[in-house]
């Protein structure tokens, strides 16, 4: 009975962390494409030599998007990978269309080539063409894990791993689910609500995935069992599973804050830091791209929050006070905004460290849903109150001048992918010179990430002086212990 009972934890762990790993890329895929849309949406003529250039331009910077092109009518009329098509193509009619307007095509022909089978996804005049290789590697090869990526009401399916037909999502059954010793597995996770409508939901069975170690267990004689079942016990109730390590490293304090520098480009002065979470588990570093969407999926993602402005405030208060010029920058989720809570604690966080609301800026991602009437109100009462609003990894969602006048912002940050273009190809320019005309025509901060060259500086530096960087040329996250003095 011990020996199945470590058996099968193990399996759960194994799923526990294949979930996070892929919903976490998921994501990544879904924002990408999103800002292909965004950033390609009332760029001029449709279908001209320089819109079919700008459509390149972007294509070049995508990592998981082989095309982009224009539509009109339901017929598909230029790409940034066949240009302008001698004459328009129909589209076929879609998988589904979400709630946003936005139209799905799963393993679809493609419209130009029958040869290449994708996903495609629309919305208004735009398409993009997911690469077919976007989910290469998952689930991992001889895992023997089956998965499924799909709407949150269950619905509508993105994408089968496996044999998975048949694996469908009930979140209010899963939820309630005992699994006890039975031996297929099951585990599922999804986005944070208010982002991307998308989950995932993956199976195992027990035998098929820890079948050598149980036959191994099984010959080593009665004693021997008893006594490594017991140690091994011993050591899942210290380790636990990703989810109870992760519910002890959030709740019990466990988790760590780094803090990387921004600097004013012209002077190099220092302008404030960006608190980073960051989780140490079984002695490795977990990539906060996977123990945050976790996080949020468990419903910890609040505590995450104010564990970590509580560290920061508490670590940096005293150089705050000291230069109040100065300030900490937190992300902040759609979770927090929605929390009726959320306004008097910050306000007692500051005021608990003799700080002002102009010492703490709000980093809220571009995809936060601004049309939910609560989120709205909270950041437009926090900013009243004092508080900076940033609009992070701008560029990587769905946000226009609309968007921005809305929220009013003190500053947008420019997503290091687009960063990483400069000094290496041109095609970045167009992007990073677009930007910086949207800051200074709203009148708002500019502050750029992922800056790792002087010759990016240099760049940005011309172009746009009175703005902020942040990457590795002027410092990597550090613990607090590591901060150099400025």
């Amino acid at each position: 009975m011990a020996g199945r009972h470590i058996e099968l934890g193990q399996v759960d762990d194994e799923l526990a962390g294949h979930n996070a790993r892929l919903l976490a890329h998921a994501l990544r895929v879904a924002q990408e494409g999103n800002r292909l849309i965004a950033a390609a949406a009332d760029r001029g003529v449709p279908c001209s030599e320089a819109d079919v250039a700008t459509l390149r331009v972007l294509l070049f910077n995508a990592t998981y998007i082989r095309d982009i092109g224009r539509t009109l009518g339901g017929m598909l009329r230029c790409s940034a990978a066949w240009g302008r098509l001698p004459q328009p193509l129909l589209l076929p009619p879609p998988a589904f269309t979400l709630a946003n307007g936005r139209q799905l095509w799963v393993g679809a022909t493609n419209i130009v080539d029958s040869r290449i089978v994708g996903d495609m996804v629309a919305y208004r005049d735009l398409i993009v063409f997911t690469a077919p290789d976007a989910f290469d590697g998952f689930p991992e090869p001889g895992s023997g894990i089956d998965a499924k990526l799909l709407t949150r009401d269950g619905a509508h399916v993105y994408r089968l791993f496996g044999r998975a037909n048949d694996l469908d999502l009930d979140l209010a059954r899963e939820a309630s689910a005992d699994q006890g010793f039975a031996p297929e597995r099951r585990a599922w996770a999804c986005a944070p609500e208010g982002g991307p409508d998308v989950c995932v939901v993956s199976r195992l069975r027990s035998d098929a995935w820890f079948q050598f170690p149980a036959r191994v267990l099984s010959v080593a004689g009665a004693l021997a069992l008893a006594f490594l079942a017991g140690l091994c016990v011993l050591w899942r109730l210290h380790a636990g599973s990703a989810k109870t390590e992760l519910r002890k490293a959030i709740l019990g304090g466990d988790i760590q804050v780094h803090y990387q520098p921004l600097r004013q480009l012209a002077t190099r002065r220092l302008a404030g830091f960006e608190a980073l979470a960051r989780w140490r588990a079984r002695g490795q570093d977990v990539s906060p791209s996977l123990f945050v969407p976790l996080a949020e999926a468990m419903g910890l993602g609040r505590a995450l929050s104010r564990r970590v402005t509580s560290q920061a405030l508490r670590d940096l208060h005293q150089r705050l006070r000291d230069n109040p010029e100065l300030y900490i920058s937190i992300n902040v989720s759609a979770a927090d905004l929605k929390d009726a809570g959320y306004r008097n604690f910050l306000m007692d966080a500051v005021n608990e460290h003799g700080l002002t609301p102009a010492n703490v800026a709000l980093e809220i991602t571009e995809g936060t849903p601004l049309s939910d009437g609560h989120v709205l109100s909270m950041v437009k009462t926090l900013r009243g109150k004092g508080f900076k609003v940033f609009i992070d990894d701008f560029g990587t969602g769905h946000s226009n001048l609309n968007y921005l006048a809305e929220l009013q912002a003190d500053a947008i940050k420019l997503d290091r992918s687009f960063t990483g273009a400069i000094g290496a190809e041109d095609a970045g320019t167009l992007i990073v010179d677009h930007v910086i005309n949207i800051s200074r025509e709203l009148g708002i901060s500019l502050i750029i990430e992922g800056i790792e060259t002087e010759e990016q500086a240099s760049y940005l530096l011309a172009r746009q002086p009175a703005a902020v960087g942040q990457g590795w040329l002027f410092g990597r996250p550090v613990p607090l212990s590591e901060i150099v003095a400025d």
